[in-house]
C-alpha cells in the first residue's frame, strides 16, 4: 500500500496497542515540540512535507485495506498541521472514511478538528486530545502548539456533538508537569467532555535530548533514567509505576476509563490504550 500501513510500534515491548492501520496525511510538524521523537527519523521534522499525489493514492489504499481494522491519524505528526486550514488534505481524507465506513482515530494537538465536526458526526470515529499542561511552560514544551485552552474548548465541542474523546496527558516529565495536584487539575477540568485518560511518561532519544538541555538545562539535569528500551531512555520504573497508579486512581474518582501507553502496566488498563476502544460507540 502507499500511506496506509500496518501500525509498526519498532517492536517494543511494553506496547499494547491492537492491530491497526497507522496513517499519516503529512510528514513533519509544525508544533515543533521539544519532546518530540519523530525528529530521530524524519529529516526537517518540524517542516511539513506534502505528499505527493495523497489523496489519489489513499483513495487506491482503501480498496486494499482491511475495513474491521481502524485507521489511526496520526502516529508520527498531527492530521491537523496549520497548513491544513487551507490545504484540506485531512478532511478529504475523512471523507473517504466517512463514506467507505472506515474506522477512524484521530490523535491531534489542534482546535483545526472542529472544522471537521460536519464529517465526524456520520463517521465511526473517535477524537484523542493531547493536553500536556495548563501552565505556562508549554509554551516552551510546545512552542507553535495551539494554546491549550484552545484544546480544551476543542474538546467541549467535540463532546457537544456527540463525538467520543480522550485526553492524553503525555508526556509526564519530572519537575514539568508531573505533581499529582496539577495532573488532577487538568482531569478535573476535562472530565465532563472526555471518555478516557491516556498517560505516557518521557521518553527521550539523542534528539530530544539535545533539545531539553537547550530549553530546559536544570530539569533535564534533575531527572532520573535508569533504562534503554528499543532506543528509549525510561525513567525510572518505581518513579512510572507510582504516578501513573495515582493517576488510574484519579480517573475512577471522576469515572473515567484509563490506559497508559508503552509503560509496561497494562493490568492498569480499562480500556485500549490509544483510545481507539471507544470508536465503536460514535455514531
Amino acid at each position: 500500500m502507499n500511506y496506509i500501513k500496518i501500525f509498526d510500534p519498532w517492536k517494543n515491548p511494553l506496547c499494547t496497542c491492537p492491530l491497526k492501520y497507522s496513517l499519516n496525511p503529512y510528514t513533519g510538524c509544525s508544533f515543533s515540540c521539544i519532546y518530540c521523537y519523530i525528529s530521530s527519523f524524519i529529516k526537517d521534522p518540524f517542516s511539513v512535507i506534502i505528499k505527493k499525489d495523497i489523496i489519489k493514492k489513499i483513495r487506491k489504499d482503501v480498496d486494499k485495506i482491511d475495513k474491521n481494522i481502524y485507521v489511526s491519524l496520526s502516529n508520527s505528526s498531527d492530521p491537523y498541521p496549520y497548513i491544513e486550514e487551507k490545504l484540506n488534505i485531512t478532511r478529504e481524507i475523512l471523507k473517504i472514511f466517512r463514506d467507505e465506513g472506515i474506522k477512524t482515530l484521530i490523535i491531534t494537538k489542534s482546535d483545526l478538528v472542529l472544522r471537521d465536526i460536519d464529517i465526524l458526526k456520520e463517521m465511526k470515529v473517535a477524537v484523542s486530545i493531547t493536553i500536556t499542561t495548563f501552565n505556562e511552560i508549554y509554551k516552551i514544551l510546545e512552542p507553535y502548539a495551539p494554546t491549550p485552552d484552545r484544546r480544551l474548548n476543542a474538546l467541549k465541542k467535540l463532546k457537544e456533538n456527540g463525538i467520543k474523546t480522550s485526553i492524553r496527558i503525555d508526556p509526564i516529565i519530572p519537575f514539568v508537569n508531573d505533581d499529582i495536584n496539577e495532573i488532577e487539575g487538568i482531569i478535573e477540568t476535562v472530565h465532563n467532555f472526555c471518555d478516557q485518560v491516556i498517560v505516557s511518561t518521557l521518553k527521550l532519544r539523542p534528539d530530544s535530548i539535545k533539545r531539553f538541555q537547550e530549553k530546559l538545562p536544570d530539569i533535564y539535569k534533575k531527572s532520573y533514567y535508569k533504562e534503554k528500551i528499543r532506543g528509549n531512555l525510561y525513567l525510572d520504573k518505581n518513579y512510572r509505576y507510582k504516578i501513573i497508579c495515582n493517576i488510574y486512581n484519579l480517573t475512577k474518582k471522576y469515572d473515567l476509563d484509563f490506559s497508559s501507553c508503552r509503560e509496561g502496566f497494562k493490568e492498569l488498563n480499562t480500556n485500549i490504550c490509544d483510545g481507539s476502544g471507544h470508536i465503536k460507540n460514535s455514531v
